[in-house]
């Protein structure tokens, strides 16, 4: 094979899965740990009896001790992350429509085949954010890739993610690798328009996740009754209530999230796309809090929208977050009219789908409401998954009748 980089040697039996395309190999797997080795330096991983199965980046300081970048004898270089980057980027041209759209996820990690890669695609600038060491040593020709392939304004760094501690890594303010952000950046979503703070703003700004759910949201508001009032949880920028209120220009939104800066630009949101703030309520406040209080004074709404931050952000967190999730839903649904809806999130990657429909099973039987499920969403097209890797399979939302 004649390799430039070190080699490690898998146990025994702890290669299949590798072979069949996961990319992530654990500190258990390793014959021995190597020694002298810097977290993300590049590694060829090999069978016990010496046989290449794949090139990655290794860190002794996590769980996760290799993750796969290709299981081709092939450099890991600008012409590497252009093929990569080039798949991404045509796959975003096939499934959006970009003449209505120019907001969207470019790099989703595993999903994309790049692991600890995030890049977020806002009217010609990308947001790029580096989960682990192994990317941080790799920014020099991915940048260059993302730069040839989507010849975009600007590339923004973002390491300021808490993820990057299970790595050892710590966080650093937000730094431009090329070209200017332009000021009062505003992308389209939908033919709807929203301001993006690529600098400050949750994730990288905007959560491109949920397009898909707030355009199904938008058939459902258009025919709610004179009158009727939504709440939105959680609400961030208002992505949710700009698509309800654009479809029923005579629904009152109510809008809660422990940011007021999300809540100043949720306002900037309404306005960019001609729907009057002032007619909308844009509450500062915890969203347990709020729910507990206006369940207390016996208040219900057509529409009730719990999108928390994720509650799991590892296994050994998963217990605790599906007893949040039941507690969140809990006091959601008394909120929700006899008939409304309930729009009901979960971004826990360790949460399954059955696990998450349990949770909100046991509210419904806390609180005496009969739940009809009438869709069902995961990751959108712009945040692909692998079968062989379903732990970028994160996003869970169900649509509930409530009777």
């Amino acid at each position: 094979m004649g390799s430039e980089y070190p080699t490690i040697k898998i146990k025994a039996g702890r290669e299949w899965q590798l072979k069949r395309g996961h990319p992530w190999l654990f500190s258990g797997g390793l014959q021995q740990a190597p020694r002298d080795l810097a977290p993300g330096s590049l590694v060829d991983l090999v069978d016990a009896a010496g046989g290449f199965v794949g090139r990655g980046y290794y860190n002794p300081k996590t769980d996760i001790a290799v993750r796969l970048l290709t299981c081709q004898d092939e450099p890991v270089d600008q012409a590497f992350f252009r093929k990569r980057v080039q798949a991404a980027w045509d796959l975003r041209q096939q499934a959006l429509d970009l003449n209505r759209t120019d907001v969207f996820r470019l790099i989703h990690a595993e999903g994309d085949f790049l692991p600890g890669v995030i890049a977020d695609y806002y009217a010609g600038v990308i947001v790029l954010q580096s989960h682990t060491a192994g990317v941080d040593r790799l920014l020099e020709p991915l940048t260059a890739a993302l730069a040839e392939v989507a010849r975009p304004k600007a590339i923004l760094l973002r390491t300021d993610v808490a993820v990057r501690s299970r790595e050892g890594l710590g966080k650093a303010e937000p730094r431009l690798l090329m070209g200017e952000i332009p000021p009062g950046l505003t992308v389209q979503e939908n033919g709807l328009r929203f301001k993006i703070d690529p600098w400050k703003g949750q994730k990288t700004g905007f959560f491109t996740d949920q397009r898909d759910k707030r355009q199904a949201l938008a058939r459902y508001a258009r025919a709610l009754p004179d009158g009727a009032t939504m709440a939105n949880l959680f609400s961030y920028t208002a992505g949710f209530s700009v698509y309800a209120v654009a479809a029923r220009p005579g629904l009152k939104t109510i809008n809660v999230d422990q940011s007021a800066a999300a809540l100043e630009q949720a306002r900037q949101n309404f306005e960019a796309n001609n729907l009057p703030a002032a007619a909308h309520i844009f509450k500062t406040a915890d969203a347990f809090k709020w729910l507990e209080a206006e369940r207390e004074r016996g208040a219900q709404h057509e529409i009730v929208i719990l999108d928390p931050p994720a509650f799991a952000k590892t296994h050994r967190e998963k217990d605790k977050a599906l007893k949040g999730y039941t507690r969140l839903n809990s006091l959601g649904l008394p909120l929700v009219r006899k008939g409304g809806l309930l729009i009901t999130c979960s971004c826990s990657g360790s949460v399954m789908m059955a696990e998450f429909e349990n949770a909100v099973r046991e509210a419904g039987a806390h609180t005496g409401r009969d739940l009809q499920v009438l869709e069902i969403f995961e990751n959108g097209a712009d945040h692909p998954w692998s079968l062989i890797a379903p732990e970028s399979r994160y996003l869970k939302v169900l649509f509930c009748r409530v009777n």
